[in-house]
């Protein structure tokens, strides 16, 4: 009788033996697999990061393990890179003070110029922007090639000689107030638009019944599914002159040559 219930003792305290062993292997193993499988996914992030950003800076498409990128082995996947061309464009959240840029006129971010022959479009401008408390007023500096032209529109009128807003967003309805610059002020000389928010934040929307220039690019990657958008440079709206056809802004204590 004391020989049976000894050797049940030693299989049970095998058998718990055996179950703790058997637990501690198969989170070793799981732990090693999640850890791989970390490690696999950030090298495909990074891959997928270092094509988004080398065909943004060559804005043309690329693949994983070729040229650039050929320090990437045993991955595959490509970029590809879209211009930001359309007719209606819906900002970020712009904040208190703060500005927007959008341009009107096509421009080179390698050469930090604007293209040469090309112009602006006689066509209206409209800018939206949201109802909060308090309500956000705008402040639309037009900059041309030798003047700029103010707007400032106030829906809650605290602002002096500022104008009304012209009604609710015809480009999304979910905007209750917007304003349109006529494609008279706008003509072949305007180069670009700085959207100023006072008071509040709020996110912009700016249409016409055309396409705009580019504004920026984003370029794609399908191995991770990751994207990133690269929008030409903003400034403030601060406006100088160096002389009459040279337009620049201030930039701090410096010029931002355009």
């Amino acid at each position: 009788m004391k020989k049976s219930q000894v050797l049940l003792i030693v299989i049970m305290v095998m058998a718990t033996i055996l179950t703790v062993v058997l637990a501690v292997t198969f989170k070793s193993v799981n732990e090693s697999r999640i850890t791989k499988l970390e490690e696999e996914s950030q090298k495909t992030l990074a891959a997928a990061e270092a094509a988004i950003e080398t065909a943004l800076k060559t804005n043309s498409a690329v693949t994983i393990g070729e040229g650039q990128l050929s320090s990437f082995t045993n991955m595959t996947g490509t970029a590809t890179v879209e211009d930001l061309i359309t007719n209606v464009f819906t900002s970020g959240a712009i904040a208190k003070d703060s500005s927007y840029t959008f341009y009107l006129t096509e421009y080179d971010p390698a050469g930090k110029t604007f293209i040469t022959g090309r112009t602006s479009i006689n066509e209206p401008v409209t800018v939206c922007f949201d109802s909060a408390s308090p309500n956000p007023a705008i402040e639309i500096t037009l900059v041309k090639t030798e003047s700029v032209r103010k707007y400032v529109i106030d829906p809650d009128e605290r602002i002096t000689n500022a104008f009304p807003s012209q009604g609710t967003c015809t480009a999304n309805t979910d905007f209750e107030y917007s304003y349109t610059v006529p494609g008279s002020d706008i003509l072949d000389d305007s180069r670009l638009m700085l959207v100023r928010v006072l008071y509040g934040s709020s996110k912009l929307i700016i249409s016409r019944a055309t396409n705009f220039t580019i504004q920026g690019r984003i370029a794609f990657s399908d191995s991770s599914k990751a994207s990133l958008s690269h929008q030409f440079p903003k400034f403030t709206n601060r406006v100088c002159y160096r002389n009459a056809s040279q337009i620049a802004f201030c930039k701090q204590s410096d010029f931002s040559m355009i």
